[in-house]
């Protein structure tokens, strides 16, 4: 009666595989991590059947003592990949604190957002905390590449201190924000500044199609969804990602994302960018409105779609695109429209120990010369009517090929050119110190897959010759 007690509890155990929790799989061998999904569940399945017909097998069994042992170590494997099954069934989010080669993008092209913010998204009920920060140290060369003295100061700084804190309603809501504080004090004489990144309600429906609407990240880029330290190489985020794309970006909106096959996506509307904040070294850096009294005369459309069938492979574009010009007037009477549009071509890769990554960004501004005059700006001081840049990144963990370690030290190196006034409108000058190139050569090293050090050395030229290059170190935590 015994043996029959355990049988049909190990029966049990696997006719109700979809009611356990998430936990790993000894003994069986672990799958590649390149794998999908949707392969791992199916591997699960199949050692799933296989064992149940071990099970069978056993129940016929005669040797009593041999068919206890068995039916122990079955009950066990039954009762785990039950728990692994179900795990991937419910479509858990990335682990928050991971930073293998693939839970950044599983996160972003799943939820648009950093893995450390996904965490809410694993919860069945309740409250998600998490976070992330950048110390950053900054020394400047003594003389630019003309030879010439040069005024900055070094600076070290707290550079930003971000919380996650998101709850979850149930299986269909789930709100999440984000919440920075940037140079450690906000005060009067201080450069600090305290900010809400993103705050949103979700309703999930499934993995093709959900709802958001709150303050939005625009799904642009490689950065500026996914810009936890751990996410990127360089003590400092990508420049092309800062100037072209102004990471971080995010608007007032609502829209819908999913997975449709081997393709993710998002589509949002948002209010529009502001014109008048335009500048030409910082090109429309200054017109994110930022969810603060913004300005909704003028909307705009963002969205994205990226290819994600081939492991550890992230590659599509974005568009953002709407009027700027928000009702406003030029001091002569003239109503401002200013359609800017962004497009983006990405791509990032990583295989084994090998990370690459690369970027084309795109900008075009109407009526640039209407938003000089709003802004009363001269001839040198004009706003780009396209503005572009690019950069390639790529870097190797020669750690990965030390066996039994989960130590990471990855040098790399990026080469980025930017240029915010690429053209500029007629009686207009452009600006050579604008048209900028940049060598960034460094090193990151993970301790534990949370802790990040990052150090490098960056050689910058434009065009005016006046480049400054700059040695920067930083230390980045996640949790």
């Amino acid at each position: 009666m015994r043996r029959v007690s355990r049988i049909l509890a190990a029966l049990v155990l696997a006719s109700s595989a979809s009611t356990f929790a998430p936990a790993q799989i000894p003994p069986a061998p672990n799958p590649p991590a390149a794998q999908s999904s949707e392969e791992r569940l199916r591997q699960l399945e199949q050692l799933l059947a296989d064992t149940r017909a071990e099970l069978a097998k056993i129940k016929a069994s005669s040797t009593s003592a041999t068919t206890d042992a068995k039916l122990d170590e079955l009950s066990r494997r039954i009762d785990i990949l039950a728990q692994e099954i179900e795990n991937l069934k419910m479509g858990e989010a990335a682990p928050a604190v991971e930073t293998g080669a693939q839970s950044g993008e599983k996160s972003v092209e799943r939820y648009g957002i950093g893995p450390a913010g996904a965490k809410v998204y694993g919860l069945k009920k309740g409250v998600s905390i998490g976070g992330y920060g950048e110390v950053l140290y900054n020394n400047f060369a003594s003389k630019d590449q003309s030879g010439n003295p040069t005024s900055g100061d070094d600076v070290i700084t707290l550079l930003r201190a971000v919380l996650y804190v998101g709850y979850k309603f149930d299986q269909h809501f789930v709100l999440n924000t984000e919440i920075e504080y940037e140079n450690a004090v906000v005060a009067s004489d201080k450069g600090g500044e305290a900010e809400i990144e993103f705050a949103y309600v979700d309703y999930m429906h499934s993995r093709a199609f959900n709802a958001r609407s709150g303050l939005v990240l625009v799904p642009s880029g490689l950065v500026n969804q996914l810009h936890e330290p751990t996410s990127f190489l360089g003590a400092r985020r990508p420049d092309v990602e800062n100037f072209i794309i102004p990471t971080t970006w995010r608007e007032l909106g609502a829209g819908v994302y999913g997975e449709l096959g081997p393709i993710s996506y998002q589509a949002y509307g948002v209010n529009g960018l502001n014109a008048a904040g335009y500048t030409a070294r910082r090109g429309i850096r200054g017109g994110r409105q930022e969810g603060s009294e913004a300005l909704a005369k003028s909307w705009a459309f963002a969205g994205r779609a990226d290819f994600t069938a081939v492991a550890g492979l992230l590659a599509g574009v974005s568009v953002f695109s709407g009027d700027a010009g928000q009702g406003q007037y030029t001091p002569s009477g003239v109503k401002i429209g200013a359609l800017t549009t962004i497009f983006d071509v990405h791509a990032d890769w990583r295989w084994r120990g090998l990370w690459l990554r690369g970027l084309y960004a795109r900008t075009s501004v109407g009526q640039a010369d209407l938003i000089n005059q709003l802004n009363n700006f001269e001839a040198d001081e004009s706003v780009g009517s396209l503005q572009e840049g690019w950069y390639v990144q790529g870097g190797f963990d020669v750690l990965s090929l030390v066996s039994a370690t989960k130590l990471n030290l990855i040098p790399f190196v990026r080469y980025e050119q930017y240029d915010t006034q690429a053209e500029v409108p007629v009686g207009y000058e452009r600006n050579p110190e604008n048209d900028v190139k940049e060598v960034t050569v460094g090193v990151a090293f993970q301790p534990i897959p949370q802790l990040i050090l990052k150090t490098d050395w960056q050689q910058r030229h434009n065009a005016a010759k006046a480049g400054v290059s700059v040695w920067n170190a930083s230390l980045g935590y996640v949790f």
